[in-house]
């Protein structure tokens, strides 16, 4: 057996220049492919190998077979059953074998007839070795310097060259790299897969707690939650919303006094407990105080902050009642803001209920913001907090309402400490604008080449469109903004023929519906989590979040060899 020996000194210096390469190239940050084909063929340029070869032994690794100089179904149909062969021919991972060790197996000498080499090519197989004492896979190379010369007869056979021991200790080094690489690969795959998993968990533990989204025609709903522990899935912080038997939203958020799961389990009761009075149809001035005997009768230590919405959609009448909680934040479709407080004591302590129940109207596009304390404590200064909040929402309120909530809770917690548990949920009133009279244009459409340079004049077109469909501005530069993310996404995903994709657009009711068509080979809308953005580097995705973002539904359809992509957003145009 060879016995492995350091890189020498008298290696040349290009063989030195090829091991100091490998450091970068083999732990660098690409591909599992990309590291193999550079190995290949480093150990093809340091030993002048006729062919080189790396076999992936394990399942996972990466591709089966990396070549240089031979077919790959040669690789496979004959030199892999000679390296099994050996690997099962002893009880433990050989090192390094050269020639007489392979060349013995009729299998491995069809394959070095196959890659044009004479019987007696010097060979050589280098084991790539895992941390766990098992092979990733192993290097193979055949025929050594001027081999393919000598079969040409350019060469006289005894000038054929071989592997000396500074060449054999130069793959070896080289194969080490690999296995490194490829351990570091693995772990963190098995990372990345453990934290998906343990991410899910989280997520099904928030969906157990978190009611689905009702909907509600005229109404736009958004939340954003964040533990005050990034590793305990749930709090004290609890929200809920449904729609009563007459129609009316109840919305509310409770914030109990303690952290974690436990706090999670008094939550969840004084959430059912407003959850069961107004649908049993309690007043709004007696709600709370109700709910506080409920819940303290069962537990007398528990102690919760409430707000709680009674919402008309028919009007955008709101009714607000509280019990010790921060005030609601109301902003304008203009951004303007005010607070609105309802006074109370928290359930719990003595005396607990609404003061009073206050009254207001949302006009079209206003906002209603709830929150817990998280928000506004997170600097300790409460008053710099709320402030900090108000402008935060006044400066976002052209947001969606889901991203609304993420930036709320996201700026307030921007250079802070999480202490507590912090939730922003928002509603606004979303109907179309008054009627302005004459009638909607007929449907647009435009066909166009699967070109960016087609991208803005689609956005043009479109815009003179929807011009006479009378929307507000905010909706016109968010529906332009879907219209290019789409487009450029059909632009991206084309055939490339000419004419290829098409935009459309049409009025249904007060909603607008955008429908883009190509010709590609089709894609699904990547499914995340409601907290989750999609990845910065990656090098697509992130248009069909915007788009995403931007409008009411999105759905994807495969409709004879072509893709259809239509985003529909409500209540942004007017009556005729």
């Amino acid at each position: 057996m060879f016995e492995t020996v350091g890189p020498a000194a008298s290696l040349e210096p290009s063989a030195v220049e090829r091991l100091a390469q490998a450091a970068a190239a083999v732990h660098g940050p690409s591909g599992v492919e990309e590291k193999l084909v550079w190995v290949v063929e480093a150990a093809r340029s340091i030993t002048g190998a006729a062919v080189s070869v790396y076999l992936d032994l394990r399942r996972g690794s990466g591709p089966g077979v990396t070549v240089s100089g031979v077919d790959p179904t040669d690789v496979d149909r004959f030199a892999r059953p000679a390296v099994r062969s050996l690997l099962d021919a002893g009880p433990a991972m050989p090192d390094v074998r050269r020639g007489e060790d392979l060349l013995g197996d009729p299998r491995f000498l069809s394959f070095v007839h196959r890659a044009g080499l004479a019987d007696d090519a010097p060979s050589l197989f280098v084991p790539v070795m895992a941390v766990d004492g098992l092979p990733h896979g192993a290097l193979l190379l055949a025929g050594g310097p001027g081999a393919l010369s000598a079969l040409t007869g350019s060469l006289p056979s005894a000038a054929v060259g071989t592997f000396d021991r500074d060449t054999e200790a130069a793959v070896v080094a080289l194969a080490t790299h690999l296995g490194v690489a490829l351990d570091n690969l693995e772990t963190f795959t098995r990372l990345t897969e453990l934290q998906a998993a343990q991410r899910q968990v989280v997520h099904q533990l928030q969906e157990a707690v978190r009611p689905p989204m009702p909907r509600v025609d005229g109404v736009e709903l958004g939340v954003h939650y964040l533990p005050a522990d990034p590793g305990t899935p749930t709090g004290g912080d609890l929200y809920d919303w449904v729609v009563l038997p007459d129609g009316d939203l109840h919305v509310a958020v409770v914030d109990v006094m303690g952290k974690g799961v436990a706090a999670t389990k008094d939550a969840v009761g004084v959430i059912h407990a407003l959850r069961m009075l107004a649908l049993d149809g309690c007043t709004m001035d007696h709600l709370v105080a109700r709910a506080d005997t409920l819940v303290t009768d069962q537990n007398p230590e528990l102690v919760a902050t409430v707000l709680v919405v009674r919402y008309r959609p028919g009007d955008g009448t709101v009714l607000l009642a509280g019990g010790g909680h921060p005030p609601a934040i109301v902003v304008s479709g203009s951004g303007g803001v005010r607070l609105i407080s309802a006074p109370g004591v928290a359930i719990g302590w003595p005396g607990a209920g609404s003061a009073e129940v206050v009254s207001f109207v949302l006009d079209r596009r206003d906002t209603i913001v709830l929150y817990t304390d998280g928000l506004i404590e997170a600097t300790k200064d409460i008053v710099a907090g709320l402030d900090a909040l108000v402008l935060a929402a006044a400066q976002t309120a052209q947001y969606p309402a889901t991203h609304l909530a993420r930036a709320l809770v996201q700026r307030a917690l921007a250079g802070a400490e999480r202490r507590d548990d912090s939730l922003a949920l928002v509603l606004r009133r979303r109907t179309p604008p008054a009627p302005v009279g004459g009638r909607h244009p007929a449907a647009f459409e435009y066909r166009f080449s699967p070109n960016a340079a087609t991208i803005p004049l689609c956005r043009h077109l479109f815009s003179d469109w929807v011009e006479h469909l009378a929307v507000d501005d905010a909706e016109r530069s968010d529906l332009l903004l879907v219209v290019s993310e789409l487009c450029s996404n059909a632009v991206r995903h084309a055939s490339g023929a000419p004419g290829a994709l098409a935009l459309r657009a049409w009025a249904e009711g007060d909603n607008l519906v955008v429908e883009v068509e190509d010709d590609g080979a089709g894609f699904e809308l990547e499914g995340r989590y409601d907290d989750e953005l999609p990845d910065l580097d990656a090098e697509q995705g992130r248009g069909l979040y915007v788009v995403e973002a931007l409008s009411d539904e999105v759905t994807v359809q495969r409709l004879h060899d072509r893709t259809v992509v239509r985003a529909l957003r409500r209540a942004v145009i007017s009556g005729a």
